[in-house]
C-alpha cells in the first residue's frame, strides 16, 4: 500500500515537473494509448515534452553562437580549449547523470516518477543555463553594467532617465547573463508570439538558479547564505512570464516575486560546479599555465582512494584519467547530498549548495578553483584581452544605445539603426496581422519605452560572439573597413 506521504511527495514532484508550455493557452494532453496499433505513433509518444525542450535549445541560434564565446580563455586559438558551447555540452552529460541518478533515489524513497524524464530536464536546463552570457563572460557583464552606471542615470536623480522605476534601472546596471538566457527562451526565440518557444515550466524552473528580479521588496539588499538571491533571474520586462512559470510549478513565493528555487535547479548548478572547477584547471593545465604534474595530483586529490592501476606516466593521458575519475566520484556526492535533503529541497527551505553540503568536496573543489584562478582566470593574456573586450562592449553600447533612444535620430544614428535587426524590436503585443506589412522600423522603434528600447540593445549585444564584437567596433570605429 502506498503511504499518504509518498502520494503527497508524487502530486508534489508532478507539480514540479510540469510540462505546461509557458506563454501557451492551451494546457498538456495525455499521449495516446501504447495500445496503438502505429507503431510510429507509438515512438512519437515516448518522445517528451522535455526532449523537445532540449532538441528546441539544441538547434537554436543562440546556442550556436556559444562555440565563440568566452570560457576561460577568450579568442583562444588553441584547438583543444573549451568554449562556452563545449562548457555547456559537457555541464549537460554530467547534469542528466544527476537527474537520473536523482530520480532513482527518489523513486526508492516512494516518489512515482520517471528518472529518465528528470535526467532530461536538467540535461536540458544546463544545455541553457549559459546561453545568456554576453561576449568574453563575466567580463561582459561587468563591461555592460559599467557604462550604464556610467552614461545613465536611475530615475528621481533630477536628470533626464530613461527609466521608469528602479526595478528597470537595475535591471541594466546589474545586467545579469541568467535574467538574459531566461529572456532568451521566452522572448527573443519566436518573438512574434507570446512565451517564444514555449519550454516547459520544468525547464524554466530548472534552469532559474536566481528565480528573483533585480531589486527585492522593499528594496532591501539581498540576504547573505542565500543561495537563489545571489543573483537576479529575471528582467521586469519578463516578469509576467517568470511568475506564470514559477507559480505553475509550485515554488515557494516567499516575497511578491521573489521565490525558492526548483530542486532541480541545485542539480544544475552541481553540474556547471563540477565542470568549471574540474574542466577549466585541466584547460589551463593544457595550455601551459600551470604545471601538469600538479593538476594531477590535484584532480586525484577528490578521489577516496589512490587510483589501483599505476597512474600513465603520460601527463596528458594521466589528466584525462584523473578527470573522468573526479566527475565520476563528485556525482554520486551530489546526488547522495540531493536525496539527503529531499524534503528541503521539495519544500523550498534548503538555501545551499549541494557541494556546500559536503564540507570535504567543497575544500577540494575551492583549492582547484583558486588555483586555476591564480593561474588561468588572471594569466596575462585573458586579463588583457577581457580589458579588450571591456571597451569593446562599452564602444558598441555607446553607438547603439544612443542611437535607438534617441527620439531624433540624426543621420549617424539612423545608420546605426539599420544595422541591428528589425527583429530586436518586434514584440507579440506588436505582431502584424496576416494581412499587414510589419512596421518601418522607426515607428517599431517608438512604440518601445526607452527602457525597452535599451532591453532591445543589449538582446543585441549580448547575442553576439566574441569574435562578431570585436570585428563590429573595428569597423564602426574606423580601425578596421569591410572587407
Amino acid at each position: 500500500m502506498v503511504s499518504s506521504e509518498s502520494q503527497e511527495r508524487t502530486e508534489r514532484w508532478r507539480r514540479l515537473l510540469s510540462n505546461t508550455r509557458i506563454g501557451s493557452e492551451s494546457r498538456p494532453t495525455l499521449a495516446a494509448s501504447s495500445a496503438t496499433p502505429d507503431a510510429a505513433r507509438r515512438l512519437l509518444d515516448e518522445r517528451t515534452a522535455y526532449d523537445r525542450d532540449y532538441d528546441r535549445i539544441v538547434f537554436s541560434s543562440e546556442f550556436r553562437c556559444l562555440h565563440d564565446k568566452t570560457q576561460v580563455f577568450p579568442l583562444s586559438t588553441s584547438d583543444y580549449t573549451r568554449t562556452r558551447l563545449t562548457h555547456s555540452i559537457e555541464a549537460s552529460c554530467v547534469g542528466r547523470s544527476l537527474g537520473q541518478q536523482a530520480g532513482l533515489g527518489l523513486r526508492e524513497q516512494g516518489v512515482d516518477l520517471e528518472p529518465a524524464r528528470m535526467g532530461t530536464i536538467v540535461a536540458a536546463a544546463c544545455l541553457a543555463h549559459d546561453i545568456g552570457n554576453p561576449p568574453f563572460g563575466h567580463s561582459g557583464e561587468a563591461a555592460i553594467q559599467h557604462w550604464v552606471e556610467q552614461r545613465l542615470t536611475p530615475p528621481g536623480t533630477g536628470s533626464a532617465s530613461p527609466f521608469q522605476t528602479e526595478a528597470e534601472w537595475k535591471d541594466l546596471r546589474d545586467f545579469e547573463g541568467n535574467a538574459q538566457g531566461f529572456r532568451i527562451l521566452n522572448r527573443l526565440q519566436s518573438r512574434e508570439r507570446r512565451g517564444g518557444l514555449r519550454y516547459t515550466a520544468a525547464t524554466l524552473g530548472a534552469m532559474s538558479k536566481y528565480p528573483r528580479p533585480s531589486v527585492l521588496p522593499g528594496s532591501r539588499e539581498p540576504a547573505k547564505g542565500i543561495v537563489s538571491e545571489k543573483k537576479f533571474g529575471y528582467f521586469q520586462d519578463d516578469r509576467e512570464l517568470a511568475e506564470l512559470a514559477y507559480r505553475e510549478l509550485g515554488l515557494r513565493e516567499r516575497e511578491p516575486g521573489v521565490f525558492c528555487r526548483h530542486p532541480l535547479a541545485f542539480l544544475v548548478e552541481a553540474a556547471d560546479d563540477i565542470c568549471y572547477a574540474v574542466i577549466d584547471l585541466e584547460d589551463s593545465a593544457k595550455l601551459g599555465l600551470l604545471p601538469m604534474q600538479q593538476a594531477c595530483e590535484l584532480l586525484e586529490s577528490l578521489l577516496p582512494e589512490a587510483p589501483r592501476s599505476r597512474p600513465s606516466r603520460h601527463l596528458e593521458t594521466r589528466m584525462a584519467q584523473a578527470r573522468a575519475m573526479a566527475i565520476g566520484e563528485l556525482i554520486p556526492a551530489c546526488v547522495s547530498a540531493f536525496l539527503e535533503h529531499a524534503a528541503a529541497l521539495e519544500a523550498g527551505t534548503l538555501e545551499t549548495s549541494l557541494r556546500s553540503l559536503r564540507p570535504e568536496v567543497k575544500k577540494k573543489l575551492g583549492a582547484i578553483t583558486d588555483l586555476t584562478r591564480r593561474y588561468g582566470y588572471e594569466s596575462e593574456r585573458v586579463l588583457q584581452i577581457e580589458s579588450a573586450g571591456f571597451k569593446t562592449l562599452g564602444g558598441l553600447l555607446e553607438m547603439f544605445a544612443c542611437a535607438v533612444v534617441a527620439e531624433a535620430p540624426n543621420r549617424e544614428e539612423r545608420k546605426l539603426r539599420q544595422l541591428m535587426p528589425l527583429e530586436c524590436f518586434q514584440r507579440p503585443e506588436f505582431a502584424a496581422a496576416d494581412d499587414e506589412a510589419p512596421p518601418e522600423r522607426d515607428e517599431a522603434i517608438r512604440r518601445l519605452s526607452p527602457y525597452r528600447r535599451l532591453l532591445c540593445v543589449t538582446d543585441y549585444i549580448s547575442g553576439l560572439s566574441d569574435s562578431r564584437a570585436v570585428e563590429l567596433f573595428q569597423r564602426l570605429s574606423g580601425i578596421k573597413l569591410p572587407t
